[in-house]
């Protein structure tokens, strides 16, 4: 260990020592993280080596939120997989970059998809650079629906991922949950000395401060799957072939995690509690497509993909 490191550690921790927010990310980061890495039976599904035609992404979706609210009457099978990732840029990693998948057109309303493996595809339509919505500030279900009828209508040899961005936050209809980068200092008791307080850039962040009530939260969070589930399974009853719905990663509305009891919010990478990597997977059985391999193209992005993110709640 250099003295470097030390140096810097003790810096950190002089000038965080009070923030709990800091606290609960460096563990996950550097205790619980590092253990869930290397625990057994944590690979998860291989998303592009199973079976289907189109796969719909409902991004931040748990398990069992979807079991409570979906009409599981309407699809042909349902199950629970373990997912590869707690969050959609480890989930593209391992599930994309570096592959070719000139087979399938990737039509998304997250800008993780281009950023991370943009030349792993046929095409990539990048919904969100040309239909965020500014007052929302996310991607409503309506532009994902459109571009992926579009692209099976000109591809129809193409299996098709449409990864929407609901349930993720922000939460739709519900502004005042809407914590984009405002300090919480201000709110005496809320969150520990002024000028070092974290700024909130999302309702996890909200919650963990106390500055939201956890039902409440959880609320907004199953409303805003209830405004993708329509347009998800109309989009299903629109194509030919076998459909999957299923989700990238969960959320965490403060479980705690192991080793270390610490409580979680949101989506940390690397963390493998089963509220963030167990996720749906609902089959709509259909007449099979005949899918060519064309190889794969570099997607460009001219959008600022970093501003966008920062609208999604990554801080």
């Amino acid at each position: 260990m250099s003295i470097g490191w030390i140096r810097y550690a003790a810096e950190e921790i002089s000038t965080h020592y009070d923030d709990p927010t800091w606290w609960r990310k460096r563990i996950s980061q550097r205790v619980v993280s590092p253990v869930h890495s290397i625990y057994p039976g944590t690979t998860g599904i291989d998303v592009m080596d199973a079976d289907w035609d189109t796969l719909v992404v409902l991004d931040a979706c748990r398990a069992d939120l979807f079991e409570e609210i979906a009409d599981r009457d309407a699809v042909d099978d349902y199950r629970r997989v373990t997912s590869r990732a707690s969050m959609t840029a480890e989930w593209t990693e391992k599930n994309f970059a570096g592959g070719s998948f000139g087979d399938t057109i990737y039509v998304t309303g997250n800008p993780y998809t281009s950023r991370i493996a943009g030349d792993a595809f046929y095409e990539v339509m990048d919904v969100w650079a040309d239909n965020f919505d500014e007052d929302a500030r996310t991607i409503r279900p309506e532009p994902i629906v459109a571009a992926a009828e579009r692209a099976h209508s000109e591809h129809p040899d193409k299996r098709l991922i449409v990864h929407f961005m609901q349930p993720h936050y922000p939460f739709l209809g519900h502004p005042d949950l809407t914590y984009n980068s405002w300090n919480p200092g201000q709110i005496r008791g809320k969150s520990g000395s002024g000028e070092n307080s974290h700024e909130v850039h999302s309702v996890w962040q909200a919650l963990e401060l106390g500055l939201v009530d956890r039902e409440r939260v959880r609320e907004a969070y199953a409303d805003n799957l209830r405004r993708v589930l329509g347009p998800a399974f109309d989009l299903v009853a629109s194509l030919d072939g076998r459909s999957v719905i299923t989700a990238d990663h969960g959320n965490l509305l403060g479980e705690r995690a192991w080793p270390v009891p610490i409580r979680l919010y949101g989506h940390p990478r690397g963390v493998r509690a089963p509220e963030l990597v167990e996720v749906p997977w609902a089959v709509v059985d259909g007449t099979r497509r005949d899918v060519i391999d064309e190889g794969t193209h570099q997607t460009e992005v001219s959008a600022d993909v970093s501003e966008r993110l920062k609208d999604l709640g990554y801080a």
